[in-house]
């Protein structure tokens, strides 16, 4: 446990100091101010604040654009760097089993994620200080199922982060397993047979838009984000493990 706690401090501080994250979240939160204002233009919004949570953690430009390309830049370092810094040997090398190394970035991550999302959290704050009327139920579950959505990218981006220290490879390749997760299930939902109802059962903007945006909670949903990000992180373990073997 000792060893656990001592490489997540070490990840968090990283973070918290790095030029790169903090221009990471200046991006993350112009781009999300203005997606924020240009929704709020919206007649049918302006007309119902309550579509609010559906228009920007449901359907809009924030799950499509964002969601899938900001956790791999966050990740990217975790492993990629170590791999580039030629450091990942002695990490794997020290008192620290793969599995606690791999948690402790992990987690790491997560929290600090989070902050990505309180900034888009204290928007909807400053609308209700200047008189909005906002359903919080609806505005909570969207802000959930963004968040759910995220872990589960950035652990799909410490996978990609895993394999290699050149940075484009793995930032990019997180993007691409996220934007897969997104894309295919909504392709292929129409097909006939078993293939479209298993992907109309993975689309993950109908699980946002008609379920967490709305204030619905379906247990379907809340279990499927935990289990696909256990895959990655597992995932994610088995290539630490099998660079004893094949490097």
């Amino acid at each position: 446990m000792i060893p656990f706690l001592a490489l997540f401090r070490k990840e968090m501080f990283s973070l918290f100091v790095s030029p790169f994250v903090y221009g990471l979240l200046a991006v993350w939160f112009l781009l999300n101010g203005l997606f924020f204002s240009f929704i709020l233009g919206f007649p049918a919004v302006q007309n119902d604040l309550n579509l609010f949570p559906q228009y920007l953690f449901g359907s809009g430009l924030l799950v499509w654009l964002l969601l899938p390309s900001f956790p791999p830049l966050l990740t990217l370092r975790l492993f990629a760097e170590e791999h580039r810094l030629g450091t990942l040997e002695p990490l794997l090398s020290a008192p620290i089993t793969d599995l606690a190394v791999v948690l402790a970035k992990y987690f790491a991550s997560c929290l600090f994620f989070l902050v990505f999302w309180l900034g888009v959290l204290g928007l909807f704050l400053l609308l209700t200080l200047h008189g909005a009327e906002l359903d919080w139920s609806r505005v909570g579950g969207g802000f959930m199922g963004a968040v759910l959505v995220s872990f589960l990218f950035l652990s799909a981006g410490l996978w990609a982060s895993s394999w290699s220290g050149n940075f484009i490879l793995a930032a990019g390749g997180g993007a691409a397993i996220n934007f897969l997760l997104l894309f295919l299930p909504v392709l292929f939902e129409n097909a006939p047979g078993n293939l479209g109802q298993i992907s109309r059962q993975m689309n993950i903007p109908n699980m946002l838009d008609r379920g967490f945006a709305m204030g619905l909670f379906d247990s379907y949903a809340l279990a499927y984000f935990p289990l696909l990000t256990l895959l990655f992180l597992w995932l994610t373990w088995v290539r630490l493990v099998s660079r004893r073997w094949v490097p």
